[in-house]
């Protein structure tokens, strides 16, 4: 019979280790909840979002104009575009008797209708000859040879719902069919935009890819697409005044190497992920990491079972937002002043973060500030390419801008589900390009593509998205 010592020293080691049970589930329900608030995750990874909190719809403020604020309305388009004007006057004996004076001036109020069918038929008609042998011989003409049904207008509305609106082939099948009461196919709507669509745009695409070097700063990010079921990856290279988007099979340094160049000299904003890491430390890159992806991983460690790495974590938090409270207000401050605020706000942070409680996750944050001993000699501290914002005008700390970008590709992914070919990768990067630049240029992106069409179907110069 075991005595009564033995029997307190047995169920001490079954609290022990029933206490290390709950803190690895713990653990690993956090990890289970991750989400772009709570680590390094990008936003749109957010398959799930979270619930939204219910709000007491008393407190709301009432739809439409609030009390005090003057009414806006619509400017009105120009008089070019005006087709028909009516014009409403006070009859003269009214006037006469209100001893009114009439006025140059009018209150404009218009009405904006779509025709009953707002399309143009043009009807080619080639007469048929006969030979001596009874061969049907045709007119040439050399303008109607491998043109496309529609014509550049109509191509530019099937690829702006395709891409921009994210419609499928089948919605705008329906929508053709309903509207334009015109009947086509989805396997034809498929072949105009990887075919005719996609080549519009290939020129441009490949002028802003051969300006990416010459940038003065870069972003870069990446998100998962699959063709033909296997794994591909969207590169997102954000520039001052164009986006490009490429696609890839693979998601290794490789792909910044030949889209970006190993001799880049400017600012390029990543997140914290290997191929990142290895392109910056391999060419001596300026880099600067993501402090949003940075936070996240930070405030995760907030639901971490150990207090001491909850401890060390809200040491961070803290830290950090003294650092960003100073940096804010950079205009208030003089240089020597800034300059000496942020060197104590990074010297503090840094003297934190090099100091980790005894936890593995706490461990894996660290290594990304360690002063490393480099293969042939000297030391290397890894902790400069998140503090690169501080003394660099215009450089931002966050890689926020690049994860914007690549969102409107992800609610394409979500319904197109990936892409199945070759030249329907090749469309879909163009589109996005396209997209995403003329709405950083402040372009018409409809009217762009319309440019573009019409110059690949009359053989003019193509237009160019390359900042002016």
């Amino acid at each position: 019979m075991a005595s009564k010592d033995d029997i307190i020293a047995d169920q001490a080691k079954q609290i022990d280790d029933l206490m290390k049970r709950i803190a690895e589930l713990e653990l690993q329900l956090a990890k289970a909840l991750k989400n772009s608030s709570n680590s390094s995750k990008s936003p749109s990874s957010d398959i799930v979002k979270p619930p939204k909190k219910k709000t007491d719809r008393r407190k709301k403020a009432k739809r439409g104009g609030q009390k005090g604020h003057q009414r806006k309305l619509r400017e009105p388009l120009q008089p070019e575009r005006v087709n028909e004007e009516i014009t409403y006057e006070i009859n003269a004996a009214d006037v006469r008797k209100l001893g009114l004076t009439p006025t140059d001036d009018f209150e404009i109020v218009q009405h904006i209708e779509l025709l009953d069918l707002p399309i143009h038929v043009t009807e080619h008609r080639l007469r048929k000859y006969l030979d001596g042998d009874g061969n049907t011989v045709l007119p040439d003409v050399p303008e109607l040879k491998d043109q496309p049904i529609f014509g550049p207008r109509m191509l530019s509305m099937i690829g702006w719902l395709k891409s921009r609106a994210h419609c499928s082939y089948s919605t705008i099948a329906v929508w053709m069919s309903d509207v334009l009461q015109v009947r086509v196919s989805r396997g034809y709507l498929a072949k105009l935009c990887n075919g005719t669509i996609s080549a519009s745009l290939a020129n441009s695409h490949d002028e802003l890819r051969q300006a990416i070097p010459e940038q003065p700063q870069l972003g870069s990010d990446e998100s998962s697409l699959k063709n033909n079921g296997k794994k591909n990856w969207i590169w997102c290279i954000t520039a001052p005044l164009f986006t490009l988007f490429h696609i890839a099979t693979s998601r290794s340094r490789s792909v910044l190497e030949e889209l970006i160049g190993t001799d880049y000299e400017g600012f390029i904003h990543f997140d914290y992920f290997s191929a990142n890491c290895s392109f910056a430390w391999n060419f001596d890159m300026k880099a600067q990491y993501c402090w949003a992806h940075l936070i996240r991983d930070i405030r995760f460690l907030l639901k971490h079972p150990d207090k001491k790495t909850k401890a060390w974590a809200e040491q961070l938090l803290d830290r950090s937002r003294r650092m960003f409270s100073s940096w804010h207000h950079r205009a208030e401050m003089t240089d020597v002043g800034f300059h000496r605020s942020m060197i104590t706000h990074r010297d503090r942070f840094l003297e934190i973060v090099r100091k980790p409680p005894d936890s593995k996750e706490a461990a894996n944050l660290t290594e990304r500030f360690l002063i490393v001993e480099l293969v042939d000699g000297g030391n290397y501290d890894m902790s400069q390419d998140y503090f690169r914002f501080m003394f660099s005008p215009g450089v931002e700390p966050t890689n926020n801008h690049s994860e914007q970008q690549v969102r409107h590709c992800v609610i394409d992914r979500r319904i197109t589900q990936g892409t199945r070919s070759e030249s329907g990768q090749r469309y879909h990067e163009r589109m996005w390009t396209a997209i995403a630049t003329c709405d950083k240029q402040g372009r018409s992106f409809f009217q762009f593509l319309h440019e573009s069409l019409t110059a690949q179907l009359t053989g003019m110069e193509p237009p160019t998205l390359l900042p002016s």
